[in-house]
């Protein structure tokens, strides 16, 4: 039997997937749960109908993530810092300062995309990358400078 998975199912598939599963699967447990719907008239030409949806919502999600990156990429942030001796820094340049400092270039990105293995402690400049969609991360450069 043809079913539309209305939920994602463990070792089954992922919601909005059609699946051919067994009459007695579908009947006795898919069915019941609410986990699918048989995939015949109305449901059918829904599923197609969400499937052109979803790929115009991926298409448009990919179009602004490369208007992103090339903002990204063509960004140079200078993040002014406390200096002591011996060029130690008063701190460190964390991911949220790097977010912040997007932020206010009108670049919204969160904290949690940008890939920094650790906070930057020395002066330099340095090319962090940011996941903006899967497989497009580009670089934003970070120059730590003394302030002042």
């Amino acid at each position: 039997m043809k079913v539309i998975l209305t939920q994602d199912v463990p070792k089954l598939g992922k919601m909005g997937e059609m699946k051919v599963v067994a009459d007695g699967y579908a009947t006795n447990y898919l069915i019941p749960k609410k986990l699918a719907v048989p995939a015949a008239g109305g449901a059918y030409r829904q599923w197609l109908h969400d499937i052109a949806a979803r790929e115009e919502k991926r298409r448009r999600e990919r179009e602004e993530a490369e208007i992103t990156a090339r903002r990204i990429e063509s960004t140079t942030l200078t993040m002014g810092v406390k200096v002591g001796e011996a060029g130690k820094l008063y701190g460190s340049i964390t991911a949220k300062d790097i977010a912040d400092a997007l932020g206010r270039r009108g670049i919204v990105v969160d904290r949690h995309k940008i890939e920094l293995e650790e906070p930057l402690k020395a002066l330099g400049t340095y090319k962090v990358a940011i996941k903006v969609y899967p497989g497009m991360t580009p670089e934003v450069t970070v120059v730590v400078e003394p302030k002042g």
